[in-house]
């Protein structure tokens, strides 16, 4: 149980102990009053328990009976204190309980009079509102039969209104002859807007019905009036009324991808030959246009695609590839029979890339080899017929179509969709029926002939161009922003335009030149809106327009602005997909230079770094073959081309590695009588030696060059990527990646510099053998540095100043790095092999070493100042430049451990394992042995040693001999393969003198 904490003074005042008391029976009265859920074990412990309380105050038992007396009067007294509180309290309860009880029955007695007083009201308002309903019953009633005698009289009056105008457009369509359609253009519109008041009553009365009826039969008289009217106009009447019957159809070949509804044509020969019409003037037809625009833009697309089908069939019987088959056949049969043999015996023309320019609008070239005018070399035959075509337009119906209408756009489009058509069925294998119905190919013989597939593209971009600008010029067209996709005249960011073209034709039903939801219409004030398909009227459109501007009306010179599709690439991304012939001829180009680089070595110097020619023309010719494509395409054909780029790089990375020497093989390919294996072994790899080279005198020039190269076109390669990606199509640029050929260009530079290097320590071969031939067991004097240590200053002076003449700082800055690591390496290994090495001896190899450490310090700074020479210092040789840190503590570790190795030599044996472990702190079992083999000690001596450093002796017996036995072996094959060379050199000797002496 937990005690009450109370405080334990031994002389407790009486009055204290009774507030201690009462201020803990408060605070669990407070406690308990705040919680709703105690259980019985937490209620009993905050009970308050006399006991403990007098135990807890009073520590004995004397204490407690000295102030019992005291507390119990005072205890007594509180109580008393306590029964005159309660007993006044009750008191003033009993008396104010009647008072309370009064109060709440005055505020019962309030509650119920005001609720008495709220239904009254309510009853009043309900009486009141019955008053005014009854008062205004009959006002209702009035207002009732006002407003419907408002809607019978206006609907009389649109009734009437609507009769008439049907009666006036009666007479303006058939009677007067020609009809008014100056008239008519207002009257559709007007009778159109009436009518859609009386829709809901067309099936209930039958005189609207056929109301309804009569106007829909005079708005489709229009239709067909309209058109035969432009047919006697543009072909006469004879040929308008064939065109009527439909036998002027030709055989199913479609100009926008919607034939002529022939259903109603034999019932209107007849009508149409008793109105033999001579052609009406211009004035007439203007009126015309605008009555079709009023019937609505269904009909005016209608109309629009019809005039554009009949006046571009001439053109697809003239020029459609089926049509042809019969000039294409003869023409094919003898380039296929007797074509070949004069392709055999004419000589072979290279075709070339050059563009040819036009200057001005091009004659027809009717003495042409191919006389089938549908075939690629004819291309330009297609353009002159369509630019008279326009000609003879503009005189038939000078200002008859409205601007807004784009009439010429749309008609060019046409043109060159269908001229798209004809030319993939050139470019496809399909067939076609020819004469006899025979099936021919449709195949165009020059398909793979690059120099007539290049005109053919060349001149159909320009006429793109060409219809662009003169449709700017001459109609005021405005053309959407191509995105940039499709600059500098190519078809790039259109070759899916014809494919979304003839989908919107589909949809459109059949105008495919004219999506309706792609174009929007300005206003002058800049907003813009959409033309409303359906049956709109003209006054529709020119009420949308003096809305927003109200000085504007059908007559006024400012045309709502259309901002039409590109006409570039219509017709010219036919060939997107067929260029591959102009690829393999650039490729091929690219091919042939790749040849001459590989026997050609000059070297351009006009940059800052000297390379070889061949990459500059080589990155030139495809700088413009990049201008030469992209003037025709950005899209598949520039992605192509850009793969042709990456091969023929990949290609003369190859022709650049190939100028390296090859690889030494047998007894050449060593060092100092040691192979490539037991220069590095030991060593640090870090250097990538594989391989030993030989580089003739001067040749390190070329090598320097290639790097320099490989440099110049990594460089290149990253500004042609960023090229390519600036010019290409937004679609292509994710796909374009040339890392891959700087990663072959790096490659190759990496080579030259292990080339270098081990060219370069090569051509110390004899100074090597000469360290190796030395007794130096037998060395007794020391003095200045030896031969073979001038002979490597003479090899290594003038090869290090030459390539750091040439190369740039960072590749030399690599070559001084793996030169320094081979050499040292080299140097250490040879050192190894040596039987016995004396105290003398170890002297002057460290002499040497600090000779060669000087030479490989200054490698990085070396100058041309003063000539080399064998017999100079090196100081004599170097500049006053100091050699990067980083180097400086590669070289100077790699020569402190041959140093090491030399000083332990040079140890008395006695002294040999303690300066071992001092100086050579990572040396192993294996390094000892080696110091130990160089000293010459007994196989004995060698094997306590090695027990001393902790090797077990057995084992160290045995590595022991297995040491020396690999040592004298590593040693006679060293003299054998020494042996053998010596004796290839004198048989070359003696070759070489008997072919003296036969000379004579």
């Amino acid at each position: 149980m937990t005690k009450t904490t109370m405080p334990t003074s031994q002389s407790q005042d009486p009055e204290e102990l009774v507030d201690t008391i009462d201020s803990f029976c408060a605070s669990t009265s407070t406690s308990t009053s705040t919680s709703t859920s105690t259980s019985t074990s937490t209620t009993r412990r905050i009970q308050f328990d006399p006991v403990d309380f007098l135990n807890h105050h009073f520590q004995t038992e004397s204490s407690l009976l000295t102030a019992l007396p005291t507390l119990r009067t005072t205890l007594s007294k509180r109580i008393s204190t306590l029964d005159d509180s309660i007993s006044s309290t009750i008191q003033k309860q009993s008396d104010c309980a009647h008072a309370t009880l009064q109060d709440v029955t005055l505020a019962k007695q309030s509650v119920l009079s005001l609720q008495e007083r709220i239904q009254t009201v309510q009853e009043k308002a309900r009486i009141s509102e019955q008053t005014v309903q009854e008062i205004t019953k009959e006002m209702k009633r009035l207002d009732y039969a006002k407003k419907h005698l408002s809607k019978t009289i206006t609907a009389l009056k649109r009734l009437h209104m609507l009769l008439y105008a049907v009666r006036q457009l009666n007479y303006a369509v058939r009677i007067c002859d020609p009809p008014d359609y100056h008239s008519a253009a207002n009257l559709v519109g007007a009778v159109q807007l009436l009518l859609g008041h009386f829709r809901g009553y067309m099936e209930s009365v039958e005189k609207m019905r056929m109301l309804n009826e009569d106007v829909e039969n005079m708005r489709m008289e229009l239709k067909e009036g309209i058109v035969f009217v432009f047919r006697v106009a543009a072909f006469g009447s004879v040929k308008a009324l064939e065109m009527t019957d439909g036998s002027g159809v030709s055989g199913g070949v479609g100009i926008a991808g919607v034939g002529v509804d022939n259903d109603n044509a034999n019932d209107k020969s007849k009508q149409w030959s008793e109105k033999i019409m001579i052609p009406l003037p211009p004035s007439c037809l203007k009126d015309a246009c605008h009555v079709m625009e009023a019937l609505g833009q269904t009909k005016q697309r209608e109309f629009m695609d019809l005039f554009c089908r009949d006046h571009l069939e001439p053109y697809v019987q003239l020029f459609h590839p089926m049509n042809n088959t019969s000039a294409s056949t003869g023409s094919s049969s003898s380039s296929s029979g007797g074509g070949g043999a004069s392709q055999m015996t004419s000589p072979i023309v290279k075709p070339s890339l050059k563009m040819v320019v036009a200057t001005g609008e091009e004659k027809e070239d009717v003495s042409c080899a191919n006389p089938n005018p549908a075939s690629l070399d004819q291309v330009e035959r297609r353009y002159g017929w369509y630019r008279r075509m326009l000609r003879e337009l503009d005189e038939v119906f000078p200002n008859v179509f409205p601007r807004h209408w784009n009439m010429e756009y749309y008609m060019t489009c046409a043109f060159l969709r269908t001229s798209r058509k004809h030319l993939l069925l050139l470019f496809s294998e399909k067939e076609g029926g020819g004469v006899g119905d025979k099936a021919v190919l449709l195949r165009d013989r020059d398909c793979e002939n690059v120099t007539v597939l290049l005109k053919a593209l060349q001149k159909t971009i320009l006429f793109e161009k060409e219809m662009t600008a003169w449709l700017q010029r001459e109609c005021g067209a405005q053309f959407q922003d191509s995105g940039g996709s499709g600059g500098g005249g190519g078809s790039g960011g259109v070759e899916d335009a014809p494919r979304e073209r003839e989908d919107e034709t589909k949809r459109n039903g059949g105008l495919g030149g004219m999506p309706q939801e792609t174009i929007g219409i300005q206003s002058q004030d800049g907003t813009l809106w959409k033309s409303s398909s359906g049956s709109g009227s003209r006054e529709a459109v020119d009420n949308r327009m003096e809305s927003s501007n109200p000085q504007t009306t059908i007559e006024d010179d400012a045309p709502p602005v259309v901002f039409l599709p590109p006409l570039i690439g219509m017709a010219s991304s036919a060939f997107e997909n067929f260029m591959g012939p102009y690829i393999a001829l650039e490729e091929q180009n690219m091919e042939d230079q790749l040849k001459e680089a590989a026997s050609d070595s000059t070297v351009d110097t006009r940059g800052e770094l000297p390379v070889l020619i061949s990459s500059t023309n080589l990155f030139l010719y495809i700088k413009n073959s990049i201008t030469r494509c992209t003037t025709l395409t950005k899209r598949k054909t520039l992605f192509s081309l850009y793969r042709a780029f990456q091969r023929i790089l990949k290609k003369y990375s190859k022709v650049l590695l190939s100028k390296y020497p090859s690889a030494l093989s047998g007894p050449a390919a060593a060092i100092g009588g040691l192979g490539i294996s037991g220069l590095t072994a030991g060593g640090s790899s870090s250097s990538g030696i594989k391989d030993i080279y030989r580089i003739p005198k001067g040749d390190e020039t070329l090598i320097c060059h290639v790097i320099d190269t490989c440099e110049y076109c990594t460089e290149t390669v990253e500004a042609l990527q960023d090229l390519i990606i600036d010019k290409i199509d937004e679609k292509f640029k994710s796909k374009i990646d040339m890392s891959a050929e700087e990663e072959a260009f790096h490659d190759v530079t990496a080579k030259g510099i292990r080339v270098l290097v081990s060219g370069l320590v090569h051509r110390t071969d004899q100074a090597f053998k000469g360290m190796y031939n030395i007794n130096w067991s037998a060395l007794d004097v020391v003095g200045e540095e030896s031969a073979y240590v001038r002979a490597m200053h003479t090899e290594v002076q003038p090869f290090v100043l030459e390539v750091k003449s040439i190369l740039p700082s960072s590749y030399f800055r690599n070559f001084c790095d793996q030169f320094a690591m081979f050499f040292t390496t080299a140097f250490f290994n040879t050192i190894t092999r040596q039987k016995r090495i004396s105290e003398s001896g170890t002297q002057q190899l460290l002499l040497d070493v600090y000779n060669l450490k000087t030479l490989l310090l200054r490698l990085p700074v070396l100058d041309k100042s003063d000539p080399s020479s064998p017999g100079k210092s090196p100081k004599a040789q170097v500049g006053s430049s100091i050699a990067p840190a980083v180097y400086t503590k590669m070289v100077t570790k790699q020569f402190q451990h041959i140093e090491t190795l030399l000083k332990l030599v040079g140890t008395p044996s006695n002294l040999l394992l303690d300066v071992f472990k001092v100086q050579w702190h990572e040396g192993t079992a294996s390094d000892l042995q080696t110091v130990m083999t160089l000293k010459g000690m007994k196989r004995n001596d060698q094997a306590a040693m090695l027990e001393k450093f902790g090797v077990d002796p057995i084992v160290a017996m045995k590595s022991t001999a297995n040491i020396n036995d690999n040592l004298q072996s590593l040693q006679d094959r060293s003299s054998d393969v020494a042996a053998k060379v010596n004796n290839d050199l004198i048989q070359m000797r003696e070759k070489v003198e008997r072919f003296r002496g036969a000379f004579r």
